[in-house]
């Protein structure tokens, strides 16, 4: 599922992306990960319809370096702002987060991922996050 889709924000698209997901980790050889990127997909899908600006693509890669543990890679694209990934997690650890009724959704994604961040684009930003491959 290399590539970019635009679009994806109606909630019918997003079950059809997270059925694309199931897919292509199956063919991949590592399925046991479709619910977690699934939910980081949602995730992450959802922050850019809210907070960033269309369109919005996604991809997603197996990555594996030499020496290193292989991994999912997912990545949603708007033409937002980059977000302050400091000031994110900051705000988790300040009190006032037990009580906000939203704001959870990269506090999951940092929950299930190896690693996530975000990098400045030509035009908008991009959210990603990594699974390790079981094994």
């Amino acid at each position: 599922m290399n590539g970019t889709h635009d679009q994806v924000g109606r909630a019918s698209h997003l079950s059809e992306l997270r059925a694309g997901v199931r897919r292509q980790l199956t063919e991949w050889g590592v399925d046991e990960l479709a619910d977690e990127a699934g939910l980081v997909l949602s995730e992450l899908v959802a922050n850019a319809y809210c907070h960033g600006r269309p369109p919005v693509r996604i991809a997603l890669t197996l990555q594996w370096t030499p020496g290193r543990a292989r991994s999912v890679r997912i990545e949603v694209s708007d033409s937002g702002t980059v977000i302050d990934v400091d000031a994110v997690r900051a705000r988790w650890r300040h009190p006032s987060f037990a009580l906000s009724e939203g704001g959870r959704g990269l506090y999951v994604v940092d929950a299930v991922c190896r690693a996530w961040g975000d990098r400045p684009a030509s035009r908008g930003h991009t959210v990603w996050a990594e699974l390790p491959c079981p094994g």
